[in-house]
């Protein structure tokens, strides 16, 4: 009884753990956000993308986590947009 209480304890624990833990990218440049996008990979889910214009006028793309996402409008300051 012990021995399957605890392997059911286990399993949860771990799909918890796989499920609570969002990804983290390495952040883009400061700039201001020109363009969102959000496509859904069937064997992924879903993948968020900001562009970003610096002040020297170089677009950067590049991949943010759900939070960033909804966080950063266009025409917002990336990445004081991704601290409310």
């Amino acid at each position: 009884m012990r021995k399957a209480l605890a392997a059911a304890v286990a399993v949860i624990s771990a799909v918890l753990a796989l499920t609570a833990c969002s990804p983290q990218y390495a952040p883009g440049p400061a700039g201001t956000v020109t363009d969102r996008s959000a496509t859904y990979y069937k064997s992924g889910g879903w993948r968020y993308q900001l562009t970003v214009t610096t002040t020297d006028g170089q677009r950067h793309a590049f991949r943010v986590t759900r939070h960033d996402y909804k966080s950063c409008f266009h025409g917002s300051a990336y990445p004081t947009c991704t601290h409310r």
